[in-house]
């Protein structure tokens, strides 16, 4: 215990903490901290201990060797609090089972938590990282090379941008594809901006819709072009998904665009969505479109989605 906190203690209850803080030149800074824990209390007076771990009122961080076995047979319930409650345990022969589990484990949690705890490790991460980045670029299979690229996302390490935005407009395969373009939206590192508007543009409906749900989650996202293009894509739900980003992110260049999906697609999820974005970009135009579909649309769903956005701002 240093001489400062045991000087605390002393003057606790004697004194307000106002007034120390005013005396020791600290501001307000000290009255923030939350009240010093008496002696003597076991609950309260939590240290932190590196061969321990990271301690928790009342609770112990688990062992080497209990988070060892835990990693090698515990169901993913467990294996989860065992890891969060050794998020600070130095446990080196934990590593390269994680790590197998990033690409082993069918179970999504699994591999979350495992990269979750590796991407803690000072030492020994490094070499995880390379290992993510070869699987993603040279495995043969697909699925491996999936949760690779989910894998480089979680880590949420810079380093993975590369052989992200290889994955996402490259690979043979649409599963890594996909996976490689959240695992991107995940990173949100700007450099991945360029892949995600590559993938606007892929082959694969599923990939474009993929793209699509990252951008609202990375920064610096300001290609309303490559919005626009998808507004007439071929796919009902890239439409949609489209549709709705122009809206959210007030997009004017849509205003005519959208009043064509309102009135002519042949998709009532796409009316909806279009309606709302009307509403949400407003103005006059946009709000007589809204005022001549009603007149002609028979779909409940749409009539509804066209009030809502009629009294929108």
């Amino acid at each position: 215990m240093s001489r400062f906190t045991r000087f605390i203690r002393s003057v606790g209850g004697k004194i307000m903490k106002t007034q120390l803080c005013s005396w020791l030149g600290l501001g307000c800074c000290l009255c923030l901290l939350p009240s010093v824990a008496a002696a003597g209390d076991p609950k309260q007076n939590v240290v932190y201990d590196k061969q321990r771990g990271e301690l928790s009122p009342g609770t112990q961080a688990p062992t080497r060797e209990r988070m060892v076995n835990a990693i090698k047979s515990a169901p993913s319930t467990t294996l989860y609090a065992m890891l969060e409650y050794g998020e600070r345990v130095e446990c080196f022969e934990c590593i390269p089972l994680l790590a197998d589990k990033l690409l082993s484990s069918s179970d999504p949690q699994v591999r979350e938590i495992s990269a979750w705890w590796l991407r803690q490790r000072s030492f020994g991460f490094g070499p995880v990282m390379v290992r993510m980045q070869s699987v993603v670029a040279n495995d043969k299979n697909p699925v491996m090379r999936a949760r690779a690229a989910q894998a480089l996302g979680e880590f949420l390490d810079p380093h993975g941008l590369p052989s992200l935005a290889q994955a996402a407009t490259k690979d043979s395969d649409v599963s890594v594809r996909s996976a490689a373009v959240v695992a991107l939206g995940r990173l949100n590192a700007v450099g991945g901006n360029d892949a995600l508007r590559s993938a606007l543009t892929d082959k694969d409906a599923s990939v474009r819709n993929a793209a699509l749900q990252q951008v609202l989650k990375v920064n610096f996202f300001h290609d309303d072009a490559a919005l626009l293009g998808r507004l007439a894509d071929k796919d009902a739900n890239v439409r949609r998904a489209a549709t709705q980003l122009v809206g959210e992110l007030q997009v004017t260049a849509a205003l005519d665009p959208l009043l064509g999906l309102l009135m002519t697609d042949d998709d009532a999820r796409v009316r909806q969505a279009a309606a709302i974005s009307l509403g949400k970009l407003g103005g006059s135009d946009a709000f007589a479109a809204l005022a001549d579909a009603k007149k002609l649309e028979k779909d409940d769903g749409v009539l509804d989605a066209i009030d809502v956005a009629s009294h929108m701002q």
